[in-house]
C-alpha cells in the first residue's frame, strides 16, 4: 500500500488536510485505478470519453496532518448493468487502520465531443468497470 504523498500547500491555516484536497487526492486516485484496470487517457481519448461526476460529497471523521501516514481504499459501490452510472467511495486510512474520511462519488461516462452522456458505454471502458474493485456491499442498481 502507498501512503499519500501529502503537501505543504495542501494544509488550510489549522495545519491540517484542507478539505479541497481530500476531493483532489480522490480524484488522482480513482484516475489511477481506473488506468489499472486498461481505462487510460489514451483510451478515453480514442472514444472521446470522461467521466463527469454528478455529486461528490465527503463525510470529515478525523484530522489529517502532513505527517501523517494515510492512504486510500478506493472501491465501486453500485453501477447501472451498463456502466453508464456508478458510485464509487473513497476511505482515508491511517496507517493504524482508523477511518479519518469518506468520498463518495456519483458519475457518468460523457462524449466529449457531443457534450452527451455517451451511450453504450465503449467495451473497453466497461470491461474496465467489471474488473474494478468492488465493495463487499457492491450491487447493480
Amino acid at each position: 500500500m502507498d501512503y499519500l504523498n501529502l503537501r505543504w500547500s495542501d494544509l488550510d491555516p489549522n495545519f491540517h488536510l484542507r478539505h479541497s484536497s481530500y476531493y483532489d487526492l480522490a480524484a488522482q486516485h480513482r484516475i489511477e485505478i481506473l488506468d489499472q484496470y486498461g481505462i487510460t487517457i489514451e483510451t478515453l481519448k480514442e472514444h472521446h470519453v470522461g467521466p463527469v461526476l454528478f455529486k461528490e460529497q465527503c463525510e470529515f471523521k478525523r484530522e489529517i496532518h502532513l505527517n501523517s501516514k494515510i492512504y486510500i481504499v478506493t472501491k465501486l459501490l453500485k453501477m447501472k448493468r451498463d456502466g453508464s452510472f456508478w458510485i464509487i467511495q473513497h476511505d482515508f486510512i491511517s496507517e493504524e487502520g482508523k477511518l479519518h474520511a469518506i468520498i463518495k462519488v456519483e458519475g457518468s461516462w460523457i462524449d466529449i465531443i457531443k457534450r452527451k452522456l455517451s451511450r453504450p458505454v465503449p467495451e473497453v471502458i466497461f470491461s474496465g468497470l467489471e474488473n474494478f474493485p468492488k465493495s463487499e456491499e457492491f450491487e447493480f442498481i
